[in-house]
């Protein structure tokens, strides 16, 4: 009799704790992620961003983060300079580059739990927060090495880009605002690696218009998105 109130003991043990794990999608409390995006709004890669996640209840995440993102001007378009064989393809009537630094703050919620090491969880992720845009001058390089602006040349005088970094003595700064929607899909088959893509929409707005493109029939302030992002961490 004793072993017998020991084996049920036993059992009513060991099925509470399933049943707990089982209200629990979340058996870890903190989350780690990094990735890189693809949007609509700007080239091959558009930037990186890096997420951290706390556990807030059985099925939501509190997370906060950080993106740094290129955004281009719809109207960019990719010439060469006809009057030198080694010159290198540039932004038609760009002067512009806009870098945008922004701030994440929402939460991230389980809505399809994968099955034990296989299958594939699914997330939806919301959150926005400021923004911070770096604003400095796309330069030109001509045949004798000076450095100009598209609307400064001449006569096709052009041998490529200067570059990223130098326009950074003009750098400029607009205030913003963004909102991030997306939906996760996690392929990782152990617990504690995260591995997999993300698909979501971004709104992003500036308190002033930015001329990427001074000759483009319009500019803009607010820069709506759709993106892919590839992703991968560690959760504890």
């Amino acid at each position: 009799m004793k072993r017998l109130l020991a084996i049920l003991f036993f059992l009513a043990m060991s099925f509470s704790q399933a049943v707990a794990q089982e209200e629990d999608p979340f058996e870890y409390g903190q989350e780690y992620l990094f990735g890189v995006s693809k949007s609509t709004s700007s080239g091959l890669i558009s930037g990186g961003f890096f997420r951290y996640s706390a556990k807030k209840t059985d099925r939501l995440f509190q997370t906060f983060g950080i993106e740094f993102a290129h955004i281009r001007h719809p109207q960019e378009r990719r010439v060469r300079s006809t009057l030198y064989f080694n010159s290198s393809s540039f932004y038609e009537g760009k002067e512009k580059y806009l870098i945008s630094t922004r701030l994440m703050y929402g939460y991230d919620a389980l809505l399809f739990r994968k099955a034990e090491q296989k299958g594939v969880q699914i997330n939806g992720v919301l959150t926005g927060g400021p923004s911070l845009g770096f604003i400095s001058t796309y330069y030109l390089r001509d045949e004798t090495g000076n450095l100009l602006t598209y609307s400064e040349t001449q006569n096709g005088n052009i041998i490529g880009p200067a570059g990223y970094f130098a326009g950074l003595s003009d750098l400029e700064m607009a205030l913003g605002l963004h909102v991030r929607a997306s939906l996760l899909f996690e392929f990782g088959s152990f617990k504690s690696n995260i591995t997999g893509f993300e698909v979501g929409f971004l709104a992003e707005i500036f308190n002033k218009k930015i001329e990427i493109v001074p000759q483009a029939t319009k500019n803009y302030q607010f820069y709506p998105a759709a993106f892919v992002s590839i992703l991968f961490g560690t959760r504890k």
